[in-house]
Formats: structure tokens, C-alpha cells, sequence
């Protein structure tokens, strides 16, 4: 299961992810594993390092997430910003972590479990379990790198699906093919892995930035023009003028908005009736903008 901590504050995300796990990585999204939840499921606990400064890891993590923990001391800007980023990817499964009231009403988090101190978090995180994925392989790619007598090796998270070594599968929106060489999960060399999962995948194939592994046959569109409509969230108070980004399962891509059309400056992997962020990176009060709802 992943679990990802948020807060406004880094070092409330730290503690907590301490409390649980051990850190396993750290570079844009700080890693902590678990080793047994319930019925003995493994958790991975993500941390978006450099969230508040880059909105990016924020969005990156939240693509991850099969629970979220949301630790707030004090209403702020930010802490605004990650209501309305958790509610807009309907991260519908989390616990809250506070002493204050929060103004969910109408969103996602009026659901989430209410607690007021992390050791309480703690022993619900541990209680918890993910949802059943679905067969098809879906596994997010947040890094990869060529590794000395290795090759080239995609670490992500797998959502859905099983992969396993020998298989041939295909990376989206960079259109390539990959054939699995092996697998590691926490270090150990497995012949197979089952969503929900932590990988390191070695492959025969190029090396990319971020992405999605997906099936050779799938139902991901590639394109730089996303035709739908724009729902604006009714926290961003200004207008969209010029540059924009569009954000979903790692891809976080350059464009601009007409009204009718999301226009890309790279080819952009989505599927019918997707919901893709609209974020506005320079904006000092709120980056979330909205949501483009995808036609195709």
C-alpha cells in the first residue's frame, strides 16, 4: 500500500514517516518502507520532498497514493493548496491529522478518518489496506537510471497488474517498447510482482525521464492536443493567461489552454474522460487552477 504524508511543513512529514518506516530513497520524493501492515501487507510511505517550494513531487506523490495522511497544525496558503490538489485528483481514501477544523465541506476529505495526534494515524495506517487493483499492468515510472552492470533500470510504482521478468511491455507517452530483465522489490530479486508494489524494473529498451509502463495493447491516447472542457476550481480567484501546465501520472507538461482544447508542447498519455490537472506553476496563492475533463 502507498500511503503519502502531507503537511504544509516538512519536518511533520519527516517525523511521521519516521514513525512508521525506514527511509529507502531520497531525491525529488523521499521514501520510507514498512513491513507489515494489515494482514501483513507491505506500506510505503511517500514524502513530496520539496513540496511547498515545487509543486511537481506534490502531484507526483498523489499519483501514487492509495491513502493519504494530511498533518495540519495551522491554516495556511498552503495547506489550502493541498486540499484543493487532494480533492481535485479525488484522493477519496485518507486520515487527518489535526487539532483545528478544516474547510472540507463538499470535498473528497469530508470522508477521510479524523484523528488528533500521529501515533493514532500510526495505528490506522497500519490497520489499513489498499483496494483491489485491476489485471491490467499500470505501474508509474518517478526515476530511472543506468546502473553499472545492470543497464537501465525504471523505479515506480506498480498499481495495477503483475509484471514479471521476460515480459514485453511498452512506456507511454514516449512510445517505446521495453522487455523486463528483472525485477527488485526492497532489494530482493523476485520473478514477479503484484500491484500494489514498490519496483526497480531492469530493462532492454532506451532510457527515459518519468512515465507509465503499460501493456503492449492499452487504452492510453498519445497527443499535444487534448480536445475537452476546462472546470475551473471555485478557490482560484485569477485568470488564466499564457502558459500553464498539464499534469497527470508523471507527465508534467508545458502548454496552453483554449476552450475547447489543451494545446502541449510534448505528446501527453491520457485515456478517455481523464481528469488532467491545469497548474498554474507561478501563482503565489494557489497552483491548482482546475481540471481539464478529457473527451477522447
Amino acid at each position: 500500500m502507498f500511503v503519502v504524508v502531507l503537511s504544509d511543513k516538512p519536518e511533520l512529514r519527516e517525523s511521521f514517516c519516521k514513525l512508521i518506516g525506514k527511509e529507502v530513497s531520497k531525491d525529488e520524493l523521499g521514501i520510507y518502507s514498512a513491513d507489515s501492515g494489515a494482514n501483513g501487507n507491505k506500506i510505503w510511505l511517500i514524502d513530496p520532498i520539496h513540496y511547498p517550494e515545487k509543486i511537481q513531487p506534490l502531484l507526483y506523490s498523489l499519483s501514487m497514493a492509495d491513502l493519504v495522511v494530511l498533518i495540519v497544525d495551522g491554516l495556511t496558503p498552503k495547506v489550502g493548496e493541498l486540499l484543493v490538489a487532494i480533492n481535485s485528483m479525488k484522493i477519496e481514501k485518507g486520515i487527518i491529522v489535526s487539532n483545528i477544523p478544516l474547510p472540507v465541506t463538499g470535498m473528497v476529505l469530508e470522508k477521510y478518518e479524523k484523528v488528533s495526534e500521529q501515533n493514532a494515524a500510526k495505528d490506522k495506517v497500519l490497520a489499513a489496506h489498499a483496494a483491489s487493483a485491476g489485471e491490467n499492468v499500470f505501474s508509474l515510472v518517478h526515476k530511472t537510471a543506468n546502473v553499472k552492470s545492470v543497464g537501465n533500470v525504471a523505479y515506480g510504482a506498480l498499481r495495477a497488474g503483475k509484471i514479471k521478468k521476460n515480459d514485453k511491455l511498452f512506456i507511454v507517452p514516449h512510445g517505446l517498447d521495453l522487455e523486463v530483465r528483472s525485477i527488485h522489490i526492497n532489494g530482493a530479486e523476485v520473478e514477479e510482482a503484484a500491484a500494489p508494489s514498490l519496483v526497480e524494473i531492469a530493462y532492454k529498451g532506451d532510457l527515459v525521464e518519468k512515465g507509465i509502463i503499460a501493456p503492449l495493447r492499452h487504452e492510453f491516447q498519445v497527443a499535444n492536443i487534448v480536445n475537452g472542457r476546462f472546470n475551473k476550481s471555485p478557490f482560484f480567484k485569477d485568470e488564466l493567461k499564457g502558459k500553464i501546465y498539464a499534469y497527470t501520472n508523471m507527465q508534467f507538461v508545458e502548454g496552453h489552454m483554449t476552450d475547447n482544447d489543451l494545446n502541449l508542447s510534448a505528446p501527453l498519455a491520457f485515456e478517455k474522460g481523464e481528469s488532467i490537472l491545469v497548474i498554474d506553476a507561478s501563482n503565489q496563492k494557489l497552483r491548482v487552477a482546475g481540471v481539464f475533463q478529457s473527451k477522447w
